[in-house]
């Protein structure tokens, strides 16, 4: 199933708040006097900027498992295996030749394909 921008959209609104959260919980934990009782703002908030990465470690994981989807489920995976396969190739042949910058830009053009492809996806590019 293809990744809508629309979900992509609500994870990233989902780690933007995470981060925010996370950023006041730093300030706090900074200001706050250390302390090794459990009930104190330090400790308070310890335990939540470490809750927050958890949950920010989970997102990441989820959002990549989304994009992971989109790129599979999309039209454009031939032709990005394609390019890579081709792209791959004239590194390793560079690599086993006299390295010249013609040689060394020609597999940047290559790569550069890859990207441009992937940059095509819907969800990346902004289409819906």
């Amino acid at each position: 199933m293809a990744t809508q921008l629309k979900t992509l959209g609500a994870w990233a609104q989902t780690r933007n708040t995470l981060v925010q959260d996370l950023t006041m919980s730093m300030q706090i934990l900074q200001s706050a006097p250390f302390s090794d009782d459990p009930d104190s703002v330090f400790q308070k908030a310890k335990a939540t900027d470490d809750r927050i990465l958890d949950t920010l470690r989970r997102h990441a994981v989820l959002g990549i498992e989304q994009i992971d989807d989109a790129i599979a489920s999309g039209t454009l995976i031939d032709q990005i295996n394609t390019l890579s396969k081709a792209a791959k190739k004239e590194a390793d042949r560079i690599q086993a030749i006299a390295h010249t910058i013609d040689d060394i830009a020609g597999a940047v053009d290559k790569v550069t394909g890859v990207v441009t492809k992937f940059a095509a996806l819907p969800f990346i590019g902004g289409a819906g």
